[in-house]
């Protein structure tokens, strides 16, 4: 099943997506940097806090939400819902799949930012000092913090025939998640909400939103073990519904 998802994919745009977002993040991180070294001026710390800031409050949420609608896109052609609801394989195991295929993705996405940002701050801005292994541990970090807005757009993607309304929702999320890791009244909204679960992985020791906490086990064990369970609950949603989506 998974080689299968695989296939589907392999002429589609999303490799397109995962390659295109991190970079985007990485194009104007360097442009940030070259244009206020001014202020900028920590040298890899100020860098890789530019790379992630939009990336962290946008760009990979947006990502995910649309990688989770082109994964199940192909479902909703044609009468291949109703294929899949006579196959034999358990729902469970075909919601494990498409998510283990977005996750794939996800991290394609992760390896492009953290290879980008090692490029570009060597070769390009010519930074002191050595590339900060800290940033590829976040990096890895990030894709399990992702398993949350995974298995949430996956639900989404699944019951929405329409390819932009499950974006659409992202996006809502984005903008209420930049709010709840910035604001200390919507402080609580950050510890469950997808969108902001992946913004405070992504800024873990970054100094462009120091809110997100430390890349230290008290910040950092959290986050991973609200999204593992998060993830969880999402999918069994995800397994209950999924004879009863009626798709038009």
């Amino acid at each position: 099943m998974f080689r299968a998802e695989l296939i589907k994919l392999k002429r589609s745009s999303t490799w397109i997506i995962a390659l295109i977002l991190p970079v985007l993040a990485v194009v104007t991180g360097t442009i940030n940097l070259a244009n206020n070294d001014d202020v900028l001026n920590a040298g890899w710390d100020s860098f890789t806090s530019q790379v992630v800031l939009f990336y962290g409050m946008l760009f990979f949420s947006i990502g995910i939400s649309l990688l989770a609608a082109t994964v199940w896109r192909m479902e909703h052609r044609g009468t291949n819902w109703y294929l899949l609801l006579t196959n034999t394989v358990r729902p469970v195991r075909l919601v494990l799949v498409k998510i283990a295929v977005i996750l794939v993705l996800v991290a394609a996405m992760q390896f492009v930012l953290v290879a980008g940002t090692a490029i570009a701050g060597e070769l390009v801005l010519r930074l002191d000092g050595p590339f900060p292994w800290e940033f590829a541990v976040v990096g890895v970090i990030t894709i399990g913090a992702a398993l949350p807005l995974i298995a949430v757009q996956s639900l989404l993607s699944m019951s929405m025939k329409s390819f932009a309304a499950p974006v659409a929702l992202c996006l809502v999320g984005c903008v209420i998640g930049v709010a709840a890791v910035t604001s200390v009244t919507l402080r609580p909204v950050s510890y469950v909400l997808p969108q902001a679960i992946n913004t405070r992985a992504l800024n873990l020791g970054s100094t462009a939103i120091a809110e997100s906490g430390r890349l230290a086990v008290p910040d950092t064990l959290p986050i991973l073990l609200t999204a593992f369970a998060i993830g969880a609950v999402f999918v069994l949603l995800t397994t209950t519904v999924i004879r009863t989506v009626k798709l038009r």
